[in-house]
Formats: C-alpha cells, sequence, structure tokens
C-alpha cells in the first residue's frame, strides 16, 4: 500500500478505491476541491476518510464528515472504529447531531423547532437552571476522547454523568481528529459560526468530506426556504385571542394582507404568482404603524417569537398547537426578510399558502468550499460531477483546483441486467387507463418471473394508486403499499414484512424514504421496477428555477440542471436499491421508452449498459437461470 492508504485497515483495497483513495489524497495534498461520483461497492467511506485523516493527524486538520441521515454516522464511526483498532491507533473521533436531539431536556416541541429551543437554552444557562451544563466532568471527556462512541452511546454516557451532552463532545471536538455531524454544521451559517468558535478552530482547518453529496443542494435550499399556510394564520390569531388581544390583531391584520393578495389571484384566474419581497414588508410595516404600540417589522417577529416562549402548554393539545404556529409564522417572517436570490410565490389552493424559496444553494455552500483547507464531494449518484460542481459554487472558485471523477461500479457487470421496456411511458400526454393497465400487466409479468422480492418504485403515490388498480388479483395480494402520511414506525413495520416475505412487492415512490438512503439487506431484492420519469410539473418554482439557472449557465445547461437532472437523481437513488454487495445480483428495469432517448440516455452513468427490450419477463427469467 503505498502512503495515502497506510492507515486501511482492510485486507485488501477494492478496483476502483484505489483511485478513488489517491484522488482524494491529491485533494488533501493540494488543497483542492474533489466532485466524486462513486458508485456503490466502491467503500467510499473508508477510501475518503483513510487519507484524509493521515493528512490531518500530520498537519494539524480537522476532518468534518457530513452526512445528511443518522444511519450514515453510524458507518462512519463504524470505519473509524475499525481504523483506530487495526493500526492501534490514538485518533479522537466524536459523533455530533443536532444540538436538540442531544439535549437531554427537549421536549418534543423543542426537538422540532430549532429556534424555540435555542431561546430555551440561552434562558436555561443564563439561568443557571441546567444542571448538565453547569456540571464539570474531567473523567467523562477522558473516555468520551479515548473511546469512538455512536452518538446515542455518547449521549447515554453524559445523562449518567449528568453532563450536556453536546457541549462534552465541542469540548472534546477542540483536539478531535474527526468529527461526525450533519451538514448543518457547516451549511447554515449561524450553527457553523457557533461550531467553529467552539472548537477554536477556523474553515482554513478542516477538510470537510460531504458524504451523500447530491443531497446538499437541496437541503441548504430548504433550510433557506420557508412557507405559510393562511389557514395557520387564521387560526393563530384566532387562538391568541384571550392570551394577547395586541398580538390578535396584528395577527389578523396579516391575515387580511394575505387574503387580498388571494382574491387578487382569484380574480385573475391564477393558481400560483409571484409576490414581491417588498411589498409584503411595506404592507405589513404599514399596518404595524396604525397599531396601538408601534412596532416595526423586525419587532414584530421578535413579539411573536416571545409570546411563542412564554406559551406554558401544561399539558395542552391546543397550546401545543398554538405554540407551534407561532413559531412557524416567525420562522416564515425571517426567511421572508433574506436579501438572497428566492422565488416568492403565492399557491391558490384548498389551502392558500405564501411561500419563499431559495434558488442558488452557493450562496451558503461557495464560502464553505472557499475558506475550507479541501472538501471531497462524493457520492453513489453525484453524475454529472459538472452540475454538482456548478450548482453548489465549486467551479466559481478561482485558485483551487477542482477535480471531478466519475467512477465505474466495482461489482461484477454480469451480476447487474439494466432494461429499458418498449412502448411503456409516463409522459403527461400519454397517460390515462390504457396506458396504465399496459403499465400493470407488464409489472405483473414480470413478479410471474422473479423469485424473491421486487420493488417498484412510482413518480407519484397518483400514478401508484392508478396502476396499482389495474394489478390482477394473484400479484395484487402480494403488494406491501408505501403511503403519503406513514408514520416513521410504521415505515420500519412495512419494510419489516417485506424482509419477511418471500415474494413481496413493495410498491413505494420515487424520492422516498424506501427509494433513498435505506440498505435492503442480503440482496432481498431480486428485481427493481423504476416506473417513469419524476419530471416536477411545470409550476411557477420549475420555471423560475430553470430560468434562473439558464441565466447562468445557458439554456441547455438550465434545462438539465432545473429540470431533467433532479429527476435522474432520483431515479438513480432508487435503481441502486438492489446491489449493495459484490455478491448481489438484480434486474433493473426501467419502465419508461424514454430512458433509451436524448436527452435522458445521455444522464444516466457511463456505466449503465442499457438493453432496450418489449420482453423483459424473458430476459428476467434467463438471468437468473444463467446462475
Amino acid at each position: 500500500m503505498d502512503a495515502g492508504s497506510s492507515l486501511f485497515p482492510f485486507p485488501s483495497i477494492r478496483e476502483g478505491q484505489r483511485e478513488f483513495m489517491a484522488d482524494v489524497k491529491h485533494a488533501v495534498e493540494s488543497g483542492g476541491i474533489l466532485v466524486a461520483h462513486a458508485p456503490t461497492g466502491i467503500g467510499k467511506t473508508v477510501a475518503a476518510l483513510v487519507p484524509a485523516l493521515q493528512y490531518a493527524i500530520e498537519n494539524d486538520k480537522t476532518v468534518f464528515f457530513l452526512t445528511s441521515k443518522r444511519s450514515q454516522h453510524k458507518i462512519a464511526i463504524d470505519t473509524l472504529r475499525r481504523i483506530k483498532a487495526v493500526n492501534d491507533l490514538d485518533i479522537i473521533a466524536v459523533d455530533i447531531t443536532s444540538k436538540q436531539s442531544m439535549c437531554p431536556r427537549a421536549v418534543s416541541l423543542y426537538r422540532e423547532y430549532y429556534s424555540l429551543f435555542v431561546e430555551f437554552c440561552k434562558n436555561e444557562q443564563k439561568n443557571k437552571r441546567c444542571w448538565y451544563y453547569m456540571n464539570q466532568d474531567a473523567d467523562a471527556l477522558i473516555r468520551i476522547k479515548s473511546e469512538i462512541m455512536h452518538v446515542e452511546e455518547l449521549c447515554e454516557w453524559c445523562r449518567s454523568r449528568q453532563i450536556c451532552p453536546y457541549k462534552a463532545a465541542l469540548e472534546v471536538g477542540k483536539t478531535a481528529d474527526v468529527i461526525v455531524c450533519d451538514y448543518n454544521h457547516l451549511f447554515s451559517g449561524d450553527i457553523a459560526d457557533k461550531i467553529l468558535d467552539k472548537i477554536e478552530r477556523g474553515l482554513e482547518d478542516i477538510i470537510v468530506i460531504v458524504d451523500e453529496a447530491h443531497n446538499l443542494p437541496d437541503r441548504i435550499r430548504n433550510n433557506l426556504s420557508s412557507e405559510l399556510r393562511l389557514k395557520t394564520l387564521t387560526e393563530t390569531a384566532r387562538g391568541i385571542r384571550n392570551i394577547d388581544r395586541e398580538l390578535h390583531n396584528n395577527l389578523s391584520q396579516f391575515e387580511l394582507i394575505l387574503r387580498k393578495l388571494v382574491m387578487s389571484a382569484v380574480e385573475d384566474n391564477k393558481k400560483e404568482i409571484t409576490v414581491n419581497r417588498a411589498f409584503l414588508i411595506e404592507e405589513l410595516e404599514k399596518m404595524l404603524r396604525r397599531r396601538i404600540e408601534v412596532l416595526s417589522y423586525n419587532e414584530f417577529v421578535d413579539a411573536i417569537r416571545s409570546r411563542a416562549d412564554s406559551i406554558n402548554s401544561s399539558g395542552s393539545a391546543d397550546r401545543d398547537i398554538l405554540q407551534r404556529n407561532l413559531v412557524s409564522i416567525a420562522d416564515f417572517l425571517d426567511a421572508w426578510r433574506t436579501g438572497e436570490k428566492c422565488l416568492r410565490i403565492l399557491t391558490i389552493n384548498e389551502e392558500p399558502t405564501l411561500a419563499v424559496k431559495l434558488l442558488d444553494p452557493a450562496v451558503l455552500s461557495e464560502p464553505v468550499f472557499r475558506r475550507t483547507h479541501a472538501s471531497i464531494l462524493m457520492s453513489g449518484t453525484l453524475c454529472p460531477t459538472e452540475m454538482y460542481a456548478d450548482v453548489l459554487g465549486a467551479t466559481r472558485i478561482s485558485g483551487r483546483e477542482i477535480v471531478m471523477r466519475e467512477y465505474r461500479s466495482p461489482f461484477p457487470r454480469e451480476n447487474r441486467l439494466i432494461i429499458v421496456t418498449k412502448g411503456l411511458t409516463t409522459r403527461y400526454t400519454k397517460r390515462g387507463e390504457e396506458m396504465y393497465r399496459r403499465i400493470a400487466q407488464k409489472i405483473d409479468a414480470i413478479a410471474c418471473n422473479i423469485k424473491g422480492c421486487m420493488a417498484v418504485f412510482f413518480p407519484s403515490y397518483a400514478l401508484q394508486k392508478a396502476i396499482l388498480a389495474h394489478m390482477p388479483p394473484h400479484t395484487r395480494e402480494r403488494v406491501l403499499v408505501e403511503r403519503r402520511d406513514m408514520s416513521k414506525g410504521e415505515r420500519n413495520m412495512l419494510y419489516e414484512r417485506l424482509r419477511a416475505a418471500q415474494s413481496g412487492i413493495l410498491f413505494a415512490v420515487q424520492g422516498g424514504s424506501f427509494s433513498e438512503g435505506l440498505d435492503y439487506e442480503s440482496n432481498i431484492l431480486k428485481a427493481i421496477i423504476v416506473v417513469g420519469l419524476p419530471l416536477s410539473p411545470p409550476t411557477l418554482e420549475v420555471k423560475t428555477l430553470q430560468g434562473y439557472y439558464t441565466g447562468k449557465y445557458g439554456v441547455n445547461k438550465g434545462r438539465l440542471y432545473g429540470y431533467i437532472y433532479p429527476a435522474i437523481t432520483k431515479v438513480l437513488q432508487a435503481a441502486g436499491r438492489g446491489i449493495r454487495s459484490e455478491h448481489d445480483r438484480c434486474i433493473i428495469v426501467l419502465m419508461d421508452y424514454r430512458f433509451a432517448q436524448f436527452p435522458y440516455k445521455k444522464c444516466l452513468p457511463p456505466d449503465f449498459d442499457m438493453t432496450f427490450s418489449d420482453n423483459v419477463e424473458e430476459l428476467c427469467r434467463k438471468f437468473f437461470n444463467a446462475r
């Protein structure tokens, strides 16, 4: 093994993994940016951590391993444990989630609303009411430094010692070689500043590894976006009437402003209209100047937060809802006043909704990538790498080497068969009962030739329901259906039912929890069918985003970045659920002829070797008989 892999904790390095590790090593040594499409099986986590960790130890840097899901924290921590054990290496690594999720005293409301929790935490510290925060325990810190813990273990240990888990984790973070944490710890301005201050490091001291980086643009957009339903405003004004008359009057006037906007849109027969940032701010300030207590826009927001914080629910469901609604309104008004490039839109439906949506995630990501020592962005669906480099602002950073790589899957190609069906599509102009019937027939024919479980992923719940209605009874009784309103517990139960089934068929949606991030163990999925392209309807938001990227990158990239590639990413995530190890075998059926046509075919990864056929069931039979 070369110098970049001397800490590698496994007997051998996989095909493709060595190349990836060499690229990571080059990026951290040169202070560059690596954007890597690395398919499942390369072993991304260990391949990124080994050279980054080795460089960090030798050059007094800290590796920030950022993930979007708790399950990915576990993979990173388990990998670090193995590196430490195999090499008998004295490394310090700490696993951190959000402050409110680690707090022993946070009730469910505080876990849901960060702003409300921050106020609670600040007051408890200021008034010396939080024993966990005030308590000091040097022995606990010694253990956290010496033993790499999953965040659940860390929190449980700190609770037993009656110290604040979050405070302890950040204290250890000052000397940590690796910090495993959420995207928000670097890509949310207010949180990032506090984290870096607590661990006494600057961005220039950090090597950042962004895992599942295809999720980062939407995460940043969502963090800086917000929406407010007219119904929420109405209910809150009514609920606060007997508690705070002045706030009741102000919220009622705010409600009238929104109702006038709704009436204007209805009169013009429009389902969506844009709203100027200045319009809402000026209308609210005009209204606030007419009140008994004259307030500015900012003071109005502060008054709502203060009232939300002062409400004591005492177990009352109504008061809980009121408190949640007040926080939602304050968060929305906070988001509305941003000066970043946003779409501000009023949608007219059964529940009129006003929303502010960030268009460009680079406003947060570019400054981070510009200042960190080195950055590694990796995912099994980071394809095309150029789009993610553009959208996240990496290509606009001068003086940094940016390397974009698309690695091939190391798994045996004969273990995966990818078929595109003829004649079937979910193209809007082709939809109808006849097409739904034909799609259902083809799913049934495939199911009859698969021994084991399979998954069918649809562009939407509506299409899932429409096609399920045409499934023949003998196949329909095998179907396990994901519902839109499922709780996390219900989703886990559905997954366990699929695992226990001999020939279950999961019906789920592309872009949902069953098609992204979930590892289907032991090759339980023998076939995956991706029905159609999950292209977004031509809403005002989609058109605006496409127009925004067209203005920045030209017409061709505008359509690809704002419309096509987001759909392809969902397809690739769904298609990747079947093969998770070198021993797995799986049929992947792309059930829409558009996958074999320009521009969609060009958007798929280079290792997607597709067969275009109308006789999928026969190919399934031959594929599994060939074993």
